[in-house]
């Protein structure tokens, strides 16, 4: 087995449409969730790798990534020519590596092999979903046992894995997410995306809300939901490099939107409550053991004053509306430091926090 290579590289990404997958999602809607609906030209990818390079330089840490489709599923001719301008740069040293994103079931170990050879260092799956019955109601048209043996295949070929969950799926509760996020975690992903469920104009899943026959998220509802498979999955070595869709122009307008929990600062409103999560159960377990407290003083990091003292101060509005019998200070430490260590000051006993 290749040992893999994870280093901080600049992403170069390009999205390919809707082709090669043999199915339609009752989520997916492609176009308006990449923004792009034409094919991405090989002269467009050899042209944008060369200006990237000389007009930002750091040469040799780009990744070159290929999303917005099934890229395995696609013929193998057209891969091999999206793939040949990247490869060339990959050998000339130019990139680390290209990325690509594609399904659990279009995977086997000889195309690989192969990609691996044109310097694909990175996969991304399509899991979504780790319950069986949840996959064949989305009409993903794979099983578990798919992305398990996809997954595995990835690691053994040296490359860094990388999975996406779709938390809020129709059927979806704690109970579905709680065993997605065992089964993810014994996955041994390197790196997660965590998009919670969308309702796309022009998609099944936005005739069912119409219908009646499926409620989406609320904001409230996703931010829980990405919050415990974030800190679940870090637990577990894997890496979250996003939580919530990408923000577009038409999403922010709220165009081509039906439902569901968009919000362009998705991800922050998670890391805020994982903080309130923190800091309630400080307090809960402080009450069980002394019975009572006067006051609250916490103290942060000034790098985390927005992620501790949540989005418009949502954290601080929450606690004064949860425990009004509460004295609260919020302040940001004197010392300017960037450890992420949060002091709670309860009364007098201090406690120290982090994510």
């Amino acid at each position: 087995m290749r040992k893999v290579k994870q280093e901080k590289t600049r992403l170069l990404p390009f999205f390919i449409p809707h082709i090669g997958c043999p199915y339609i999602c009752v989520f997916c809607n492609q176009p308006r969730i990449s923004g792009q609906q034409e094919m991405v030209s090989v002269d467009t990818i050899r042209r944008s790798i060369r200006e990237a390079i000389s007009e930002q330089g750091h040469k040799g840490q780009w990744e070159v990534a290929y999303f917005g489709g099934s890229f395995t599923a696609i013929p193998q001719e057209v891969q091999d020519t999206l793939l040949e301008p990247a490869k060339e740069a990959f050998q000339q040293g130019i990139i680390q590596g290209i990325r690509l994103s594609t399904r659990p079931d279009a995977i086997t170990v000889e195309r690989l092999t192969e990609l691996y050879e044109s310097g694909v260092r990175t996969i991304e799956l399509g899991v979504q979903t780790l319950e069986e019955s949840m996959l064949v109601e989305a009409k993903r048209g794979h099983t578990v046992e798919d992305v398990e043996q996809a997954c595995k295949m990835i690691r053994e070929q040296g490359m860094t894995l990388g999975i996406q969950l779709l938390p809020g799926l129709p059927g979806e509760t704690w109970t579905t997410l709680v065993n997605t996020a065992v089964k993810a975690g014994q996955l041994q992903a390197h790196l997660c995306r965590i998009y919670p469920v969308i309702v796309i104009e022009d998609t099944e899943l936005a005739d069912r809300v119409r219908q009646g026959s499926y409620v989406p998220l609320t904001i409230e509802q996703a931010i829980a939901y990405s919050a415990f498979l974030k800190s679940y999955l870090e637990r577990k070595g894997t890496q979250i490099i996003r939580v919530g869709l990408q923000s577009t122009e038409d999403f922010d307008a709220g165009r081509g939107i039906v439902g569901g929990p968009y919000a362009p600062a998705f991800g922050e409103l998670v890391v805020n409550y994982e903080w309130r999560q923190q800091i309630q159960q400080t307090v809960e377990d402080h009450l069980e053991v002394f019975g009572v407290i006067h006051k609250v003083i916490v103290e942060y990091p000034r790098p985390f004053t927005s992620k501790v003292r949540g989005l418009k101060n949502r954290n601080i509005e929450y606690f004064g509306q949860e425990y009004e019998q509460i004295e609260w200070a919020w302040k940001q430490k004197a010392e300017d430091n960037h450890t992420g260590i949060v002091h709670v000051t309860i009364d007098d006993v201090l406690y120290s926090l982090g994510l």
